[in-house]
């Protein structure tokens, strides 16, 4: 297979040939609230299954010693501060991820601002550091989104699923521009394990192959996993496999979104 030719300008760091980042959503019972009309009380009454999921997670993570990207919906912080701390500590990165999961595309460009800072600040107090990075809620950003990330000074967000690489947004060219990590339906277990009931092996070969043509093409991997979706027994196992494989390649660098965008603000 020959290599995509907008892929091939770049070179990752240390000899790497493509680069995968595993992001965590922790939405507590916000998203599937807010996705869910209101009497879907079994749908919602799953996400009970969060802060054990996130547990479990964390500890194949540790098993592995990588480091992932936890992007808290911060009303879920601010039930769970104990959680954020233990992923923290453990060295992963915190990410904004909205207040309460309310997508954008129904907010105003004040409520928004208002919404990530509020979640900045819960994070910041719980953690001691300022979050640099922002998933919107359901990817259901508008044109001011990331205009407001600039604002804030904020590095990345995960948002925008254009192309294969991590690439600049300048939407106030006046101020610094934000790295965009592109993601796809493809690559988040909701799809695999929610919307379709895929078995973890089917899963874990989807997202095999799809790490070896990115692997191919010097790409980059944005994977988005929810912990009561993939911290469940069997689904874990998809995401064992496929971390095993990344570290048995050798060549893939596994980054949070934080280390891959301060990358790919220094290559500019």
């Amino acid at each position: 297979m020959g290599a995509n030719p907008v892929s091939a300008r770049f070179t990752w760091p240390g000899g790497h040939r493509a680069a995968i980042c595993f992001s965590f959503d922790v939405d507590g019972p916000y998203g599937e609230a807010n996705y869910q009309p209101a009497d879907a009380i079994y749908a919602i009454s799953q996400t009970e299954y969060e802060p054990f999921g996130v547990e479990r997670i964390l500890g194949i993570l540790e098993d592995f010693d990588i480091r992932a990207t936890f992007c808290w919906v911060g009303q879920e912080a601010a039930d769970r501060p104990w959680l954020v701390r233990r992923a923290a500590d453990a060295g992963h990165e915190i990410a904004l991820h909205s207040w309460d999961h309310r997508y954008y595309t129904g907010m105003s460009t004040d409520d928004q601002a208002e919404d990530m800072h509020r979640t900045s600040a819960q994070l910041a107090d719980l953690i001691g550091t300022v979050p640099v990075g922002h998933k919107t809620a359901g990817w259901r950003y508008t044109a001011e989104t990331h205009q407001i990330c600039q604002e804030m000074g904020l590095t990345w967000v995960m948002d925008i699923p254009r192309g294969d690489l991590p690439t600049l947004l300048t939407p106030n060219p006046d101020l610094a521009p934000i790295v965009n990590l592109p993601p796809a339906a493809a690559w988040d277990d909701y799809t695999f394990f929610v919307d379709k009931m895929m078995t973890p092996s089917g899963a874990y070969e989807f997202w095999h192959d799809d790490l070896d043509v990115i692997r191919t093409e010097g790409g980059l991997m944005s994977l988005t996993m929810h912990p009561f979706v993939s911290g469940r027994p069997a689904p874990s196992r998809a995401l064992v496999r496929l971390l095993d494989y990344a570290v048995d390649l050798g060549d893939v660098w596994i980054a949070t979104a934080a280390e891959i965008a301060a990358w790919r603000l220094q290559s500019t």
